[in-house]
């Protein structure tokens, strides 16, 4: 737990194409629990897309940004494995599909006085 008190708080917005799926929300979630993270997240269905925004300590931040813009596999898991599961599965009746189109941006990064969620 990092103390923002005297040095202000971060924050970060992402712009996330699909944040449908259980896996990325999920993640989401627990990465922003473990690094005391507070915020939140607007999603639309038409445009499909979402808004994580975000606000914590410097280091904090600045892991949820590399896990949002670098670790997180926003396409899935490898193709090859899709394709396995896709021959399995040909009723179509197992987990949800990832979305291969899908992007996560950071849109802006700044500083707050306090935090507010």
């Amino acid at each position: 737990n990092e103390d923002t008190s005297k040095t202000g708080v971060y924050v970060a917005l992402f712009y996330v194409k699909d944040l449908s799926h259980p896996y990325h929300r999920t993640k989401v979630d627990l990465n922003a629990q473990q690094n005391n993270i507070t915020g939140g997240v607007l999603e639309c269905q038409s445009p499909q897309l979402a808004c994580v925004i975000c606000e914590g300590g410097p280091k904090a931040i600045k892991r949820y940004i590399r896990l949002m813009t670098i670790r997180m596999k926003w396409k899935g898991v490898d193709n090859s494995m899709l394709e396995e599961e896709e021959d399995e599965e040909d009723e179509g009746g197992g987990r949800p599909k990832f979305n291969p189109d899908n992007t996560c941006e950071l849109v802006w990064t700044g500083m707050a006085t306090k935090r507010f969620f």
